[in-house]
């Protein structure tokens, strides 16, 4: 056991679990009974942040099988496919606060409408939606909309598994930019004090996490699982390396979108024959 994963340890499961929901969700997790977030100091608040980032494949299975239920409740009601896709993601959007639509859209903001490093990140810290973003976003979620209602033909099952296993990757690739990119240093964000501190070693810890999440599906049907793995891989290759010429690191609003671009493709492959 390394220095890193003894101070996750040392610092309280339960307690950076609770940092990851509170991160990722809308969930009122300082309020339950027992936590002890709102006793913690603003320094205390980001080192648990920090070390919370390894259960985000957790947390996002735990979002993606919310979605699924949703999905399959509509199309168990006789709704159809498409209605109850766009139902589920509606109720995912309530859940998170839209947290992955609201980066990947300011994230093709900047890209497509800035032409130097400094107009980017402007463009993308500006809270008006252009028009690349609005594109991208609809683009994005009617895309997933699609290859829900295809793959809830499959069934009940396989449903659920793909849905889940796609939310908790697209949660670890927010990990594998964290531990092979650095984030932008010129920029004061919180997004550089917990991406600059991320490891290879808890990149492995996130890994075996999100095993319960996906591996399911990859039984279900191996093919298409390393099918969409290796297509996935490539897009979040293709990403890094684009805004590192382009921006020169990591952002926020870029470590989401390279989640939903991932979440995006394992949706896609999941839709072949």
């Amino acid at each position: 056991m390394n220095n890193d994963q003894r101070k996750v340890l040392q610092t309280g499961i339960w307690e950076c679990f609770s940092v990851a929901i509170q991160f990722l969700t809308r969930l009122p997790v300082s309020s339950l009974p027992g936590s002890r977030l709102r006793d913690k100091s603003p320094e205390e608040y980001a080192t648990l942040l920090q070390r919370s980032v390894v259960f985000f494949p957790v947390v996002g299975g735990l979002v993606g099988l919310c979605t699924a239920i949703v999905f399959v409740a509509g199309l168990a009601m006789g709704l159809p496919p498409m209605i109850s896709a766009f139902m589920a993601l509606g109720a995912e959007a309530a859940l998170t606060g839209a947290f992955h639509e609201d980066a990947f859209a300011d994230t093709w903001d900047g890209l497509g409408g800035g032409w130097t490093r400094d107009r980017i990140l402007e463009i993308m810290k500006d809270s008006r939606l252009g028009t690349y973003g609005t594109l991208a976003l609809v683009l994005g979620v009617g895309i997933r909309a699609s290859a829900m209602s295809v793959i809830g033909e499959l069934g009940y099952i396989q449903s659920i598994v793909t849905i889940v296993a796609a939310a908790s990757i697209a949660r670890l690739a927010i990990l594998v930019m964290m531990a092979t990119t650095n984030p932008i240093a010129d920029r004061a964000t919180q997004a550089k004090d917990i991406a600059g501190k991320q490891s290879i070693a808890n990149l492995r810890v996130a890994s075996l996490l999100s095993l319960p999440f996906w591996i399911a599906w990859a039984w279900c049907g191996v093919g298409i699982a390393l099918v969409s793995m290796i297509g996935a891989v490539l897009v979040l290759v293709w990403f890094r390396r684009m805004i590192l010429r382009r921006v020169g690191g990591t952002t926020g609003d870029l470590l989401g979108c390279s989640a939903y671009i991932t979440q995006l493709v394992i949706m896609i492959g999941a839709t072949i024959r």
